[in-house]
């Protein structure tokens, strides 16, 4: 069900351009405010979009039977930061709620980078409540950090990368000279073995779908005439990497540049089969970054135990703070 009058799957060129235009408006920092994120995961969960009021207003529902309660909101977006204005601000939302309520779904406010929450307040003051989830909180790393696991906090992390480099022989070659067939025979192995826990059979499913979607705009589907960014890294900012072992490939990262000095990673996969593997696909995915690169967001934990002992281990540099908000009109 589509919740604004642009369905992002049926997005022309002229569209794509107009949003990238406004993901870039502002310094998000947030790994779901790109272009790219949002178009990966266009078709399980609805993404729609429209121009309200001058801000760009994009959200969408999952379109899977079983999770009809679930929705989503963006923060408004602008081409600039001086279009943040309270007024007109307050006029989109009101509107975006009157979409949301008139499809029959609950209207919340999420993903607002903690950095952003002052402009929703200045514009609402007490008719919004923010609400704050640990497990919605995204993992920044510094990159040299992650290239290098240096120091006693990471002491363990090194080791294992270590004892990779000791023991085996492999070779790093970018995303883009990685064959797609082998980073989807790579993903199924991953997704056909994690699907025996039933509960998060869709999610992972879900998962392989965002990854044949961000390969598709590397190398453009045959026969279509659109190609998200083509090939160039000016309009198609991904970056990764897959290391191959014995010309098998085992493990891969995918991500793109959010801003000049910020960089995510959507995507990391490993056989882990191979002690250091994880570690070492982390290190050439940073190495492969620009080098104006400072920072690389890991995304959100989801509230899974085993995915948040693995982020904490890294020793992030910071929590970028995501909330969620609801808000009352009076009038």
């Amino acid at each position: 069900m589509s919740i604004f009058k642009n369905d992002l799957v049926d997005i022309d060129r002229e569209g794509m351009n107009l949003l990238k235009k406004y993901f870039r408006g502002y310094d998000y920092r947030g790994a779901g405010y790109t272009f790219i994120a949002n178009y990966i995961w266009r078709d399980s969960s609805c993404v729609s979009w429209e121009i309200i009021e001058g801000y760009l207003c994009l959200g969408g529902t999952k379109c899977s039977e079983g999770e009809e309660g679930y929705t989503f909101m963006a923060m408004p977006m602008v081409l600039s930061p001086e279009d943040y204005e309270p007024e007109s601000l307050k006029r989109a939302v009101k509107e975006c709620k009157k979409r949301f309520e008139a499809a029959g779904k609950n209207f919340v406010i999420s993903a607002i980078p903690g950095h952003m929450r002052h402009i929703l307040e200045e514009a609402f003051g007490e008719d919004i409540e923010f609400h704050h989830g640990e497990e919605f909180d995204e993992y920044v790393y510094l990159k040299e950090k992650l290239i290098s696991l240096s120091g006693r906090a990471l002491h363990k992390k090194k080791n294992h990368l270590n004892f990779f480099l000791r023991t085996y022989e492999y070779e790093a070659r970018p995303i883009r000279e990685v064959d797609p067939k082998d980073i989807l025979a790579l993903a199924a192995e991953i997704r056909d073995y994690k699907a025996q826990d039933a509960e998060e059979e869709e999610d992972i499913e879900s998962e392989y779908e965002a990854i044949e979607q961000i390969l598709a705009i590397m190398h453009g589907n045959p026969g279509e005439d659109l190609k998200p960014c083509g090939l160039g890294e000016d309009q198609c900012p991904i970056y990764g990497v897959g290391i191959y072992i014995k010309d098998k490939l085992e493990a891969f990262a995918i991500g793109e540049i959010i801003t000049e000095e910020y960089a995510c990673e959507h995507f990391e996969k490993a056989n882990d089969s191979f002690r250091g593997l994880y570690q070492l696909v982390c290190r050439e995915f940073c190495k492969v970054l620009p080098e104006s690169v400072i920072f690389v967001n890991r995304e959100e934990d989801m509230g899974l135990p085993g995915l948040r002992q693995a982020k904490e281990a890294l020793k992030p540099e910071y929590m970028e703070e995501r909330f969620a908000a609801t808000i009352e009109f009076r009038d």
